[in-house]
This record gives C-alpha cells, structure tokens and sequence, in this order.
C-alpha cells in the first residue's frame, strides 16, 4: 500500500515521515485483509517529526476522513498549510452572521437561532454542511464529540479516524461528559445553589427529580423569547433587526440549558460507572458532576466513527495502559514510534535545581525560583522566550517579582493570563521586534514557535496533576500509573516546544529538583528521545555540582 502518493504535493517527505507512512501502510494493508487485525494505532512522533503532514497524507489515502485536533489554533495551521486538501469547521461561535452586515453578531445569536427564525444557510451552516460533505472532515476533538454526543448529528461511519494530540483525548471526552451548573445557573435554574451531598449517586436521584423543572425552565425561555417580540412589529421586520443584548443572553442561556439536559439525562441512565463530585466549599461555587472513567465512550468513539482509526501525538505511553483507559482488547491495538531526528546538541536540557517544589515547599523556594527565572532572562537578552508557569496564580506572583527584580526582562514578558488570551498573544510575541518572552501555565501543547520566536524556554516547576482537585485525586487513586503518565505527557509536551525542525535550536531550563526523582523513578515510562537529553542534563548537572541534588 503506497500512501507516500498521497504525501502533500509539492512536498518531499522527512525519512522518518518516509518511514512511519510505509509502516502504517503495511498496517493497514494487514488490517484490510484481516477482520482479526488491529484497526486502532498508536503513533508516537517527537514535535518536529512533521505529524500533520503525515496525518493529511493518511486522510487523503482514504478518501474519507474525520481529522480531529485538539485546539482551534491547531485547526488554523492546519488550514494554513493544507487549506485547499481539508474541509474544516468550527463552532457556531467562530462565524458571523450575514444578515447583520452592520453589526457583529455571531451565528449563534443569528436569525435562524431566534423562535420561528429561518432556516439559514449561514456560513457556519455553510461550513458544517461542507465537512460533511467533504472527504476530509477537520475539526476540534470537543467540537466533534459534542455533535455525536449531544447534538446526535448523524455522522456517517468513515474509512479512517484520526485524532491528533490525542494525549488529551481522555482530558476531552471528561470534559464533554461532566454535568456542571454554575452559581448563576442553579440560581436561574433551581432558585439556588444546590446542596452539598455525600457523593454522586446521591445525585442522580436529585438530577432526576430536577429533569422536569429544567424541561420547564427550557419552556420559559422560549415563551420569554417569543414575547420579545415589539407590539405592531411583524415577524419579518423584527427578524431583520439584530438581536438585541436581552435576545442573545436568552439565546446563550438556551444554548447551555439544552447542553444541561443532555448531560443531566446522561448522567442520570447512566446507573453504572463511577462519577466524582466538584463542588467547593466556598461562596457562589460551581458544581460539577465527572466521569471517573471514560473507557466505555472511547471505544465507542475509536472503534465506531471510521474502520481504521489512528492516535497520533508525541508522546502517549505504555500500549497496554493506553488500551485499558480507552476500553479496548490489547491485541486489537497496534503502536508504531519514530525516535528524533534532532541532534542532541541542538534540544538541550539544562536542569538547574532552585529545590524540590511542591504546594508545602513554594513560599520558601519561591524567591530562590524567581532569582534563577531573572537569571536565564537576562542570559537570553536578545533572544525570545517561553516560561511555563504552574498556574495563573503562579505566573503573577513571577511578574510581580519581575516588575520589581529586573524591570528591564520584565518588560519583554507577555503574560497570557487565560487560556483565551493565547491566540492574541502568541500573534503579538511573533509580531514583536522585541526579545518578547511568553509567560503561560497554558503553552505546554499546541504550540509552534520555530527559530528565533523561541530560542529558550523554563520550566519552573513538574508540570504533576493538582491532587486538590477531586477527580485528579481519585484517578490518582484509582491507578497511579495515570500520575504518572499524565505527568510524564505534560513533560515531555513541554520539552516539544524547544526544536521544531531540523535546522532548529533551543534550550530548554527546568528548575524543579524533582524533575531528577521523576526520571529516575519512571525512566521505563519515558521515551528514549527525551532520556537521551534528560540523562545528558542530569550527568550535566553533577559534573558542576557533584553533591546537589
């Protein structure tokens, strides 16, 4: 099976491109002939590889294609290089509505979202339908779950699947599937906040009692809508009128009602399988209803959408482990890897330890992280940069210490504050004629800064799950292998954003002490082309300081 045919044109294939294409082809031709041959595979391939182009070469050879990202911003690059191959589509959110020219009015607050509005073909409509359609349908991973899940979208079964970064496939799939009401909503929906019960069984019978007042609530706002309606104003002028501020709050109130009830009925026939609950103990806090496990779904998803499907990341872990969280028989599962073909000397890990950083150790060893942060920046003066911070609050404190250490490097950093602020940022950091530095607990994944927009980046602290939060706390306990894992992906995504291509170069500082148990302890789990820099920087490391940690 030749798939380097439908390679992009114009393009000549990397070796390890040549390489990992001819291995799934052999695959595939195997799959095709046998029913009893795994059709679900794993493919591993450090950033820089060029995984896009093998997975629109993958699409192509099919015919017939879900292609999944796992942001928007992936989308967008993969729109920029392969516009013309992909049919691509996004929410209801990303598009304007034409009927407004003088307004900007996105389709989902459009005419045809208003009661007895028309049916539009808006460019939304326009754009869904074209994927549809299309041989190569591309959208976000959440964005396609949420039609076969909630929309009940007719998707028709495909050749081929393939989910990029799929690492965050379990993180999505949780994520669509968790029951949340805001304060606000319980207070509109319920008169108040919900009560704080013992677990998430004792939910499902309240949810079930509630299923008819939020069928009512959902009443109430169509009424509330129509009635909106100007006396003496007929239906055609007041549709040709924009939404008005009260029209779109409604329409968006609406919008989350009915997302409400999907995953209220879901959660309620579910019965089996175990749920966790997220509701703080504090003033106006939201109340989250989550999945502990999303086997069952998965092998829904990876197993029903296409006859072959392929997970594509840099990184994913164990074929074994990855099988069971997905729900799926080892032996109908395949994994291929690609090593890097990166010289070590151009991804270079430089572990310089400040101490072990932890919750407990953070208040004492801030100011020692701080220190070293300055340090880097101003070693890097003329270069741009990248510093993953562990949280938001983290990151602010780091800026705030900057703003009065070294105002000079503090002026360089652009702090992308949350994690819809990433887009506008990274356009100004590539923008900049300036040594810009990013500052973000939110650029791990999904980002691409090839040369001279990222010559150096930090990694302040082991980027490990947050055991204060509930789920990550029973997953934990459930099977700390997935602590693991998921600690070693964030890693290893992390280190990604340093060495984009061959000709690349950057370094990459982690200041962590713990970064030195982690690789020791769970060098198994790790693949051989990050030990290969990880044990170079620890060897570094005690040849500078032989008795440090």
């Amino acid at each position: 099976m030749d798939l380097l045919a439908h390679f992009p044109a114009g393009l000549r294939p990397r070796p390890e491109q040549a390489r990992l294409l001819a291995e799934l082809g052999r695959a595939f031709a195997g799959a095709e002939a046998d029913l009893e041959a795994p059709r679900v595979f794993f493919v591993e391939a450090p950033p820089g590889v060029g995984k896009s182009h093998v997975a629109v070469t993958l699409a192509a050879w099919s015919g017939s294609a879900y292609l999944l990202t796992s942001q928007k911003l992936l989308q967008d690059q993969y729109e920029r290089e392969f516009g013309g191959q992909i049919q691509l589509v996004k929410g209801r959110d990303n598009y304007w509505c034409e009927r407004y020219p003088g307004a900007r009015v996105t389709t989902s607050h459009g005419m045809c979202r208003r009661p007895r509005g028309p049916s539009c073909q808006c460019p939304y409509a326009r754009a869904k339908a074209a994927a549809l359609a299309g041989p190569i349908f591309c959208a976000n991973t959440t964005y396609f779950l949420t039609l076969r899940l909630w929309q009940r979208e007719q998707l028709e079964r495909r050749r081929l699947l393939i989910i990029d970064e799929a690492h965050t496939l379990e993180a999505q799939l949780v994520s669509v599937l968790t029951v949340a009401f805001s304060p606000a909503e319980m207070r509109a929906w319920f008169g108040g906040p919900l009560p704080r019960l013992d677990s998430a069984d004792d939910y499902r019978g309240l949810m079930g009692e509630h299923l008819a007042r939020l069928e009512d609530q959902r009443g109430l706002i169509d009424r509330t809508l129509e009635d909106l309606q100007p006396p003496g104003v007929g239906l055609a002028e007041l549709l040709a009128l924009p939404p008005s501020r009260e029209e779109q709050t409604l329409i968006s109130e609406l919008d989350r009602l009915d997302s409400a009830l999907a995953r209220v009925r879901f959660f309620v026939d579910a019965g089996e399988g175990e749920w966790v609950v997220r509701y703080p103990d504090v003033s106006d806090a939201t109340l989250e209803l989550v999945p502990l496990s999303v086997a069952p779904m998965a092998r829904d998803l990876l197993l029903e959408t296409a006859d072959l499907t392929v997970l594509s990341s840099a990184f994913l872990g164990r074929r074994s482990v990855l099988a069971e969280y997905f729900g799926l028989a080892e032996e109908r599962v395949r994994q291929l890897a690609s090593p890097s073909p990166f010289p070590l000397e151009r991804r270079v890990i430089v572990y310089r330890p400040v101490g072990a950083l932890s919750r407990a150790t953070l208040p004492d060893l801030e100011p020692a992280l701080f220190t070293e942060v300055a340090a880097i920046l101003a070693r890097h003066r003329d270069e741009k940069g990248l510093i993953h911070a562990a949280s938001y609050a983290a990151a602010r404190r780091l800026a705030a210490d900057l703003a009065a250490r070294a105002p000079a490097e503090s002026r360089r950093v652009i702090f992308v504050d949350a994690s819809v602020a990433k887009a506008r940022a990274l356009e100004q950091h590539r923008a900049s004629p300036l040594a810009t530095v990013l500052l973000s607990p939110s650029l791990r994944e999904g980002v691409d800064l090839p040369d001279d927009f990222l010559r150096f980046q930090i990694l302040t602290k082991m980027p490990y799950p947050d055991l204060g939060d509930p789920w990550t706390a029973a997953r934990q306990a459930r099977d700390p292998r997935w602590y693991a894992l998921e600690t070693a992906k964030a890693l290893v995504q992390a280190y990604g954003r340093s060495c984009r291509h061959a000709d690349d170069r950057g370094t990459t500082y982690i200041l962590d002490a713990q970064f030195k148990r982690f690789v020791t302890r769970y060098r198994p789990l790790l693949p051989p082309w990050f030990l290969d820099a990880a044990e170079e920087a620890l060897r570094a490391h005690a040849a500078r300081a032989p008795s440090a940690g």
